[in-house]
């Protein structure tokens, strides 16, 4: 579709949600979402408000990497334990369960026990703490110097410098500069230096009934609080990993496709990087995904997205072909070894819409039909990496009745996973840079043809998750040797992932 039409798409499917989306207001009855749904954040929180994290980290040393990760009891009523926290799907049932029955939460959640991880924490466990520290000669690509996060998000977080400033104080990461990008900005950005460090900037996206698509906005949108901390966090961990890397939050008008789709073209226009996309929606909630996912193939781009925390299902546009798409896990880490089973409320399973891409073709996926010519499709998962919000990671949302931020939080969902993929693999692109190699794209060729096809190299660089399940559909919801569906090839083994990464 060429630029013009895709314009003309975006403008009269807006048009066309928004009348059939006031008739339904008014009892019309009109399903918006078959024609363009609203894409939810997909992070969740555990049910309880962790005390301010201790200042361990706060020199720069990153002490707390070899240290058990804090654990908190679960406790409290159900009226604590509100929806409005994003609480995970599991304990509401339970909580529903509960009330019928009477009793406080209490007893219930007293059994359950949230760990809550550091940046330094989540970087040993994964091996990022491994990689060269930065130096004059290497300039930091080993920390994404001299590439740009593009972190997709819909409306507006009038806190988020703030929140990031306290959580680099806190653990000791590098501050970022200020990015002065305004509506009348020349695109694409010049280039982003190597050893530079990270510079961060906020900027609004055109909504998509403007022209051009994908153009910048003097206007912040509205703020609604269900996308502070989802903001947040993403632009926190995906700085965690790489704490060296340009970061550019862009805000989209509203949370409809198209606008958060004119988001994504903005990315592109500003140049060569890699965009992180934590939300979604069912596939089957709209008939023209094609052409919502236009904007997914910019030149010298790479696209990350979370896989959605609503167990075996597919989502949107994690599923898109041309996107990375994250599962979860459940993090153990005792300070010197990584353990991960299955997420439970993670999503991946088989699209019913995406034809099997090319990579994934040499694979055999449950679920796959053994007749000869049968069609097969694309399997919604290739990676994951912890998710789990009571193997949670610190976020820091600054107190305000107006956004709804708490302070500290215990982190997950697949949502907290995508940006931090999304850092590898600006990494992996800067480390590629100093090489004068081109970036890495599409990273899922190398990932499923040159890595996962032989066994050694699969073992060397990626951790194949064994264990668990996200529902109870048999082999095609459970974890198993190799690929499976709700953790794709599984999590990374960083350093040396990076390394392959650099010379492949």
């Amino acid at each position: 579709m060429n630029t013009s039409a895709f314009t003309r798409h975006f403008q009269a499917s807006r048009l066309t949600a928004l009348a059939l989306a006031a008739l339904s207001a008014c009892g019309g009855g009109a399903d918006v979402a078959t024609v363009e749904p609203a894409l939810a954040p997909s992070y969740h929180l555990a049910p309880v408000q962790p005390t301010e994290p201790g200042d361990i980290d706060a020199d720069g040393q990153q002490a707390s990497a070899h240290a058990a990760p804090l654990s908190i009891s679960v406790s409290g009523r159900a009226a604590a334990l509100s929806t409005a926290r994003r609480v995970p799907a599991d304990l509401q049932a339970a909580l529903a369960d509960t009330a019928a029955s009477g009793p406080t939460v209490g007893a219930l959640a007293a059994a359950r026990v949230a760990t809550v991880y550091t940046p330094a924490q989540i970087r040993a466990a994964y091996g990022f703490a491994q990689l060269p520290a930065a130096s004059t000669a290497n300039q930091g690509v080993y920390q994404g110097s001299g590439q740009t996060l593009y972190i997709i998000d819909a409306y507006h977080n009038p806190n988020i410098a703030n929140d990031l400033a306290v959580f680099n104080l806190k653990f000791g990461l590098p501050t970022c500069g200020n990015l002065n990008i305004t509506a009348t900005t020349h695109l694409p950005l010049p280039s982003a230096v190597a050893g530079s460090g990270c510079n961060f900037a906020v900027v609004y996206a055109a909504t998509a009934g403007s022209t051009p698509i994908g153009a910048l906005s003097s206007k912040a949108p509205i703020v609604n609080k269900g996308w502070v901390t989802e903001s947040s966090l993403d632009v926190q961990w995906a700085h965690a990993i790489a704490p060296m890397a340009r970061i550019v939050l862009i805000e989209a008008a509203s949370s409809l496709v198209s606008d958060l789709m004119a988001a994504v073209d903005l990315a592109n226009k500003m140049g060569p990087g890699v965009v992180s996309m934590s939300f979604g929606a069912h596939e089957f909630n709209y008939s023209s995904m094609q052409y919502w996912g236009t904007p997914l193939g910019g030149s010298k781009m790479s696209y990350v997205a979370s896989n959605g925390d609503g167990a075996s299902q597919v989502n949107w546009p994690a599923v898109d072909a041309r996107v990375l798409a994250v599962g979860g896990t459940t993090l153990q880490w005792n300070g010197s070894s990584r353990s991960e089973t299955v997420w439970s409320s993670t999503g991946g399973a088989i699209s019913t819409q995406v034809p099997v891409p090319a990579y994934q073709a040499g694979i055999r996926k449950p679920g796959d039909p053994s007749t000869a010519g049968a069609k097969i499709f694309r399997g919604s998962t290739d990676v994951a990496f912890n998710a789990d919000p009571y193997s949670g990671q610190y976020v820091y949302v600054t107190p305000s009745a107006a956004t709804g931020g708490t302070g500290w939080v215990c982190a997950g969902g697949t949502s907290i996973a995508a940006p931090q993929w999304a850092g590898l693999v600006g990494i992996g692109n800067a480390v590629r840079a100093a090489s004068s190699k081109a970036p890495l794209g599409l990273l899922q060729t190398s990932l499923y043809t040159a890595i996962a096809k032989t066994a050694s190299v699969y073992a060397a660089n990626l951790s194949d998750i064994k264990i668990g399940s996200n529902g109870s559909c048999g082999a095609m919801c459970n974890a198993s040797v190799n690929y499976d569906l709700p953790t794709g090839l599984g999590t990374p083994n960083t350093a040396p992932l990076v390394q392959f990464l650099a010379a492949y």
